[in-house]
């Protein structure tokens, strides 16, 4: 049975799955893929723009993992 931690994670990542699957939620990660340069190195010489960049690159990851299928809890 799942937790109260567990319960609100699964409720986040409904929420999550309903705002994506929209069309206009699609569009939005599409955008973001594209700015936040998620297929892209975020290397710089300079670590602070290196910093920044995987920053923003890893909120869009972090979106995108919320939306993947969750594999089912063993018992």
């Amino acid at each position: 049975m799942p937790d109260e931690q567990e319960k609100k994670l699964l409720k986040t990542r409904e929420i999550y799955l309903k705002v994506f699957s929209s069309a206009e939620g699609e569009f939005v990660l599409k955008d973001l893929e594209n700015r936040t340069g998620i297929h892209n190195s975020t290397f710089d010489k300079d670590p602070y723009v290196s910093a920044n960049l995987e920053g923003m690159r890893a909120v869009t990851l972090f979106i995108k993992s919320m939306l993947k299928p969750q594999p089912k809890e063993k018992k």
